[in-house]
Formats: structure tokens, sequence, C-alpha cells
């Protein structure tokens, strides 16, 4: 994935990636009014309710001035190919409106709006927004984050709307919680007290509760310190910049403790069977 189709995809409004004269190929893919083919991106449909491809279908350039495709006089009069870098700069200091449609259905659409400046690209806007695109996609862990969904759900809410250090405060949380709660879960088999565990540092807590835990969070336990550090110490823009990497984590986390459920429910509807039907064999 290019990172223009990353920011469109996955990044939050006022999120942005640095631009350069380097970049300019793909650029030019993405903002130019010409249609490019293969100029797809992938994405949550909520019209279709799945994932589909969506296909670029229109940019509109406002405070244009030409985007120098022609060819230009020379001193002599001569016309020639404008330079590299006056077609890159033509792309500066724009407002594009980029719209794709759902390959399944051309009336599904999705719209980004984006700016450019000397040497970055920002969305600033986009329908459907990031949390309508990111909500049907988290519906399947609400059973295993119970009270914690309208939480994780707020943190994506709060990402969309471009405030990182606010969502990192709920990403804690779901992490403490995966935690505590397989804590009280586990802790007579442990043996250990619940005050011994509440004085240790939270990574020793993972330590403790190796066993019982999903191992992505065991050999990843400097994720919660992570997040604290973004809530006490690094800026909006930093945490919004790591939030989609943080989320991604989150969520493969989540997708073992599923896994791990739906096993535990199909052994047991296996055991089941065996012990039933060979007490009616027996008869």
């Amino acid at each position: 994935m290019g990172k223009i189709e990353d920011l469109l995809v996955n990044q939050g409004l006022y999120d942005s990636i640095d631009i350069t004269i380097d970049d300019l190929e793909e650029i030019e893919k993405y903002l130019s009014k010409s249609e490019y083919n293969g100029n797809n991106i992938d994405c949550y449909c909520i019209n279709c309710e799945t994932s589909r491809v969506f296909e670029f279908a229109n940019c509109e350039v406002h405070e244009e001035t030409g985007f120098m495709r022609i060819a230009l006089p020379d001193a002599d009069g001569r016309s020639r190919k404008p330079k590299k870098e006056e077609i890159y700069n033509s792309y500066l200091n724009r407002r594009y409106a980029l719209t794709y449609r759902c390959t399944r259905d051309r009336s599904h659409t999705i719209v980004f709006d984006l700016i450019t400046t000397n040497d970055k690209l920002i969305k600033i806007g986009q329908f459907p927004s990031v949390a309508d695109l990111v909500m049907p996609e988290i519906r399947k862990y609400k059973s295993t984050l119970g009270k914690q969904y309208c939480e994780y759900s707020r943190a994506i809410g709060l990402f969309a709307n471009g405030i990182g250090i606010g969502s990192y405060v709920y990403l804690r949380r779901i992490i403490e919680n995966l935690v505590f709660d397989k804590f009280k879960q586990v802790s007579g088999e442990l043996g250990v007290m619940v005050e011994d565990f509440g004085s240790l540092r939270f990574d020793e807590k993972i330590d403790t509760l190796k066993d019982y835990l999903p191992d992505l969070l065991v050999k990843n336990k400097n994720l919660y310190g992570i997040v604290s550090k973004g809530i006490h110490e690094l800026s909006e823009e930093e945490c919004l910049k790591m939030f989609p990497c943080i989320k991604t984590g989150i969520e493969l986390i989540l997708d073992d403790i599923l896994a791990e459920k739906e096993r535990a429910e199909k052994a047991k509807e296996f055991e089941k069977f065996v012990a039933d039907t060979t007490g009616k064999l027996k008869k």
C-alpha cells in the first residue's frame, strides 16, 4: 500500500504525510484529473456492509492555476515539455476532492478532501467518516470487550476527529481491563493475592499472567508503556500518527481471544457429542 492510499484509508482527519518531488508519480496517480488505471483502494463499504474495492472516479481541484501539462514556450518561442519540478510544484498549495466508487455498485461512493502545502499532503475531510467505516468492522469484538466496547468506540471516534491523546486514555483502559479481568479469572490457580498483584508494575503483571494471556500481548507488553507515554508526554500529532498501529495491535490481541473462545466452544460441543453418542451406542 502506498503512503497516499494509507492516508486515505487508514488515517484520521488532519493526519498528513510528507511529500517531495520523489513522490511525483504517486501524486499524479491520486491527484491528477486523469483517470489512472489501477487507482483503486480497498475500503469498507457502508452500503454493501463489507470490504470492497473502490475505483477512482473523479478529482476536483480548487484554486487551480493549471497543471502545466501543455507544452510551455521556451526563451526562443519554441514549445517545450514542462520539467519534473514544474509539474511537481503545480500540485502544491491546492485543495483536492477525490471521489471513489464501489466496484460492486457505483452508486456507493466515498469522498476524500485533501490539501497540499509545500511539503505535506493533509486529509481535512472525508465522507463517510473514518468512524462510519470502522465501527461496523469492530462489532465482532463486542462480546469480548463487554462494557469496554463503548470505550473502544469512543477511542476510534476521537481519533476520527483528530483527537489523539484523548483516544489513548480509552485504549489504555482496554489493555488494563484485558489484564485485570484475566487475573480475576485465574487468581485462584496462580495463588497470588490481589494486593500483591496490584503492587506490580504493569509489565510484571503481564509476566505473571503470561500463561493465560494471548502470546501477542505477552511478547509486546511494552504496548501499555507506549500508550501511557502518549497520554503523558507525546503530542497530539505523534499520538494520531501511531494510533492505527496501536489499534491493529489491540485488534490482533482481541482476535486471539475470540479464536480461543470459539475453539473452546467447539471443543465443548465435540466432547458432548462424543459422550452422548458413546452412551447411546452402549445401550
